[in-house]
């Protein structure tokens, strides 16, 4: 039986539909008073309890060979204190746990968005240093990548093994469509959106589908210690735009607006956050990587993993469930 985090989430509801579909039998960690609604059907056991819960993940981890590590608070809300009880904290709980009841394998399920981007135009591959400069980008950016941090080290010096899983930004069915990094509804205006940056900035996208692949495949042949990125292709905002109005699934009508325009509101808000101690939603640094455009090497997960994207971009978007624009 196979352990899986973060099932009731949006990656996890997917995985535990293409792992069930494999024969794979599921136990989930499911806190108290979740909609039962929520918890997948393919969910075999159910253990009652959170990360922060010792004797909760003991009986999780019993008897389990594999976990699938996706629970973590993604909210942009929650102080600094929280992401880290929740995401890093936890996460080293599990290991700690795994690794005392002979767990073999941990497939952690970590983030594209965590590396620097000092070399711009290089491919980012899994040996580029994580942001030097993280912390400026908020809590929750911060404790993806110490977490990620965490169980390639904890992996160093354990019997278990732990494998990570870097997808971009994730898109499908079942969850609201993405738009864009950094953007603004236009009032009285039916889709118009002032989008910061250029039309031709390359986005990571990885499709949910395309992601639970290379998770079901790590969790088989990933090499022990080994981060593997997992993004579908060379994508730029306009193209995935145009593909969501073609699919019928949302019409935008983009207005670009460059960066620079922004910088002396960004400035302002660095000031403001050094006066109030405390991080505001934009910065100088935020927009700058909001903007940016870069380029992932996936190469070791296509070559240990036989990772493909089985979805490209036109069939992806025709996934989506049309919600609120």
């Amino acid at each position: 039986m196979d352990l899986l985090t973060g099932a009731t989430g949006f990656l996890g509801r997917h995985l535990a539909r293409r792992l069930a579909n494999e024969g794979q039998e599921l136990r989930a960690l499911v806190r108290v008073g979740t909609d039962l609604r929520r918890i997948p059907a393919e969910i075999k056991e159910i253990v009652w309890g959170s990360l922060d819960d010792a004797a909760a993940i003991a009986r999780a981890t019993h008897g389990i060979d594999t976990i699938y590590h996706l629970a973590a608070r993604v909210s942009s809300g929650g102080s600094r204190d929280a992401f880290e009880r929740d995401n890093v904290v936890a996460t080293e709980s599990l290991l700690e746990a795994a690794e005392a009841a002979g767990v073999r394998r941990l497939v952690h399920i970590s983030s594209a968005g965590i590396y620097g981007s000092e070399n711009a135009g290089a491919e980012i591959t899994e040996e580029t240093p994580l942001d030097p400069r993280i912390e400026e980008r908020g809590a929750y950016a911060w404790s993806k990548a110490e977490a990620d941090r965490k169980v390639r080290a904890f992996g160093e010096n354990s019997r278990l093994e732990t494998i990570v899983i870097r997808p971009g930004l994730l898109y499908g069915a079942e969850t609201t469509p993405f738009v864009a990094r950094l953007h603004f509804p236009v009032p009285k205006a039916a889709g118009r959106r002032v989008i910061v940056g250029r039309k031709n900035n390359l986005l990571p996208f990885t499709h949910v589908d395309n992601a639970c692949d290379a998770i079901a495949l790590a969790s088989r042949t990933g090499k022990r210690g080994q981060a593997y990125n997992v993004v579908d292709g060379l994508v730029t905002q306009q193209e995935y735009l145009d593909a969501l109005d073609s699919a019928g699934v949302r019409h935008i009508r983009p207005i670009y607006v460059s960066a620079l325009l922004f910088a002396p509101v960004a400035a302002a808000c660095d000031l403001a956050s050094r006066l109030l101690g405390r991080s505001l939603p934009l910065s100088r640094y935020k927009l700058q990587r909001a903007t940016e455009s870069l380029r992932y090497d996936t190469k070791a997960a296509h070559e240990e993993l036989g990772w493909r994207p089985s979805l490209d971009l036109k069939h992806g978007v025709a996934s989506f469930e049309e919600r609120a624009a």
